[in-house]
């Protein structure tokens, strides 16, 4: 009796606090303001605001069993400008800093939370579901768009060379997942054992793994349009060395942080925060002055060299515990502001437009992902309770699926308006029933303490 009276007067007190937000921000977006300083101190504010309001979302809807990132996803849909208007176009675009920052954090939260010797046991069904799911998702999606992609009305008047063009980009993109959610979700449940780390474990590598994949995707697109091979050529030789370069650097990183927290300690996660944003803007910098004085362009992968950083010191300095101990110090508040904007950034007239073609391509996803998670679990002989739920652990999609459709999108402008609008609507069906979708599966392999509930 008493805890349910004590969540009750919680769940009444976050009610009473979100009205009174609601209130602060109709106030903060009747103000009409022009000049520049005053428009950075609205930004601050709406963004404080959001982060608010985002965080007691999230708790009201973790009251009635929902992901505490379901409710950061949805508060940046509700305050975004394709609902309420709160935020304008231009404060979206313009917190796009926030996602190198947050990616950054992520990468070396999720480097930090993969061990080695638990890697080295469950080796067989990571690399099972690594491989499995690339060829088979790959090739389920980009079947089905290919078949029938003229079937939809919003494609029906596409080329079918556009058609093949915008099947491999959709391929390649549907193999993407996200670790942000992974991470906010196994980390809100303290799930523990092989299951979730499987689970992490195949989501950062196949993170990785896309990165390969897209960029033969877009090469076997530029050529689908005619465009001359000579300037890509060496192009996956050139892959190669960016993802060598970005994980050395990752190891000099990596070894920054244990010297740090060696010699000094103090403010380590403060040090983190400033790491994980300079490490983008070093990678930017670093790709801008190749181009500019060597002439060619050489791209270091923040995510990857902050997964990297976050691995190295986990498994090979005596720091791995206090590491990990203090990210998870700044965690909360990162997770908060990456999926509330997050939301902001999802296009709800994408799935209006293109809800049949979304919603089919989402289950074909999910019946691929199904296939080739049971097929890896049943190789590697994982016991009968993972096997049946691992596919729910692998639906999301945020940031970088977004992030690879934008690129597609800039290089491609016969299918640009395709890719944008398609991909958008598919992350935002996935990352609505992804997180859900996760925790229940968490649940259900046994890993989830009850009492972190």
């Amino acid at each position: 009796m008493n805890s349910s009276y004590w969540r009750k007067e919680n769940l009444a007190s976050y009610c009473l606090a979100f009205i009174v937000l609601v209130f602060v921000c109709l106030w903060l977006k009747s103000l009409h303001i022009e000049s520049s300083w005053q428009q950075a101190g609205l930004l601050n504010l709406s963004v404080g605001a959001l982060m608010l309001s985002a965080h007691i979302i999230g708790k009201i809807l973790k009251s009635f069993g929902l992901p505490l990132i379901r409710g950061y996803i949805f508060t940046g849909i509700l305050a975004g400008p394709y609902v309420s208007g709160f935020l304008s176009f231009d404060m979206v675009q313009r917190l796009g800093l926030i996602n190198d920052l947050a990616l950054s954090f992520i990468g070396l939260v999720a480097g930090g939370s993969l061990h080695l010797e638990l890697l080295k046991k469950r080796i067989r069904p990571i690399t099972f579901n690594v491989l499995f799911q690339a060829i088979i998702i790959f090739t389920a999606v980009f079947t089905f768009v290919n078949s029938l992609g003229q079937s939809f009305s919003f494609t029906q008047a596409i080329s079918p060379v556009q058609l093949t063009a915008l099947a491999i980009i959709l391929g390649a993109t549907a193999v993407a997942r996200s670790p942000s959610s992974a991470i906010a979700v196994i980390n809100e449940c303290k799930a523990k054992g092989p299951f979730s780390e499987t689970i992490l474990s195949v989501t950062v590598a196949i993170d990785v793994l896309i990165i390969i994949l897209f960029t033969v995707a877009m090469t076997v697109v530029r050529l689908l349009f005619a465009q001359t091979a000579d300037a890509f050529h060496g192009a996956f030789f050139v892959v190669l060395i960016e993802i060598g370069l970005s994980v050395i650097a990752g190891i000099a990183m990596g070894k920054g942080i244990s010297f740090f927290i060696e010699n000094i300690r103090e403010h380590l996660p403060l040090f983190l925060f400033f790491l994980a944003f300079g490490i983008a803007r070093f990678s930017l910098a670093m790709s801008y002055l190749m181009e500019t004085y060597m002439g060619f362009s050489i791209h270091l992968e923040p995510l990857l060299i902050c997964m990297s950083a976050g691995f190295f010191v986990q498994n090979f300095t005596p720091s791995g515990f206090f590491f990990k101990n203090n990210l998870q110090k700044i965690e909360i508040p990162i997770y908060v502001l990456f999926f509330s904007v997050t939301g902001a950034h999802m296009n709800l007239q994408a799935l209006s437009v293109t809800w049949p073609l979304a919603l089919s391509l989402a289950g074909v996803r999910i019946f691929a992902i199904l296939t080739a998670s049971w097929l890896a679990g049943t190789l590697s002989g994982d016991l009968p309770q993972y096997n049946r739920v691992a596919w729910m652990g692998y639906i999301t999609q945020a940031g970088v699926t977004i992030g690879l459709a934008q690129l597609a999108y800039r290089q491609f402008p016969e299918i640009a308006l395709y890719i944008s609008t398609v991909v958008l609507a598919i992350v935002l069906i996935n990352e609505i029933i992804g997180p859900i979708a996760l925790k229940m599966a968490l649940y259900l392999s046994g890993e989830v303490k009850t009492n972190s509930n």
